[in-house]
């Protein structure tokens, strides 16, 4: 029986290393042993489903979602809004509402795409310096302070020097970010006069 399994055992292990790498175009179907999801239950565009009442296996969109291909309301797809730049040149001023509801947004947005590089305060101490990654700006120089807005959207747009473009995002997160850039700097600008007189005893000298 001994004899017989390791015989078995050869006669296998010859017949995959002749037969094993020997390649050849085919028509036919491939033997599966794992299907990995090449067969799946769905229904084609189109198609009729007896599962829903209205017998239509396409379904409308969720109420209350927007296709991602879709733009957002009546927002221009040209100019300052959508681009950082007037006749050619860096725009200065945010083309859209700038109160505690638009920082709130490019607060989470800024933490969610910036803050790895650039840090939570602006100072380019974000987790990825840690690691040894140079050249990352800091918010609080006057180079970046002086910068027009429509710069920083470009450039949050289309990137700079190691720092990769994100045009997934949104024209109106990108300008709730550079208005969140702006608080941050002014964070670090601001003076006691800059306090109400009613709060100005709260101050911890």
């Amino acid at each position: 029986m001994r004899y017989f399994f390791f015989a078995f055992l050869a006669a296998i292990v010859s017949a995959v290393a002749i037969l094993g790498f020997r390649g050849q175009k085919t028509g036919r179907t491939p033997f599966e042993i794992f299907n990995d999801m090449d067969h799946q239950a769905k229904f084609k565009s189109q198609s009729e489903s007896r599962f829903f009442a209205d017998g239509r296996a396409d379904r409308p969109p969720v109420e209350g979602t927007i296709p991602a291909s879709v733009p957002v309301g009546d927002r221009p797809t040209e100019g300052y809004y959508a681009t950082g730049m007037i006749n050619g040149t860096f725009g200065d001023g945010i083309p859209v509402p700038v109160d505690a509801k638009l920082l709130a947004r490019g607060q989470e947005r800024y933490t969610i795409n910036c803050a790895v590089c650039h840090g939570p305060s602006g100072a380019g101490n974000g987790i990825v310096s840690e690691y040894g990654f140079g050249g990352i700006a800091n918010y609080h120089t006057d180079p970046l302070r002086k910068m027009p807005d429509g710069q920083i959207y470009y450039t949050i747009v289309h990137g700079k020097n190691t720092m990769l473009g994100l045009p997934h995002i949104p024209a109106d997160d990108r300008w709730a970010i550079v208005a969140y850039v702006r608080a941050l700097q002014r964070s670090q600008m601001g003076t006691v006069a800059d306090v109400p007189e009613s709060e100005r005893e709260k101050l911890t000298p």
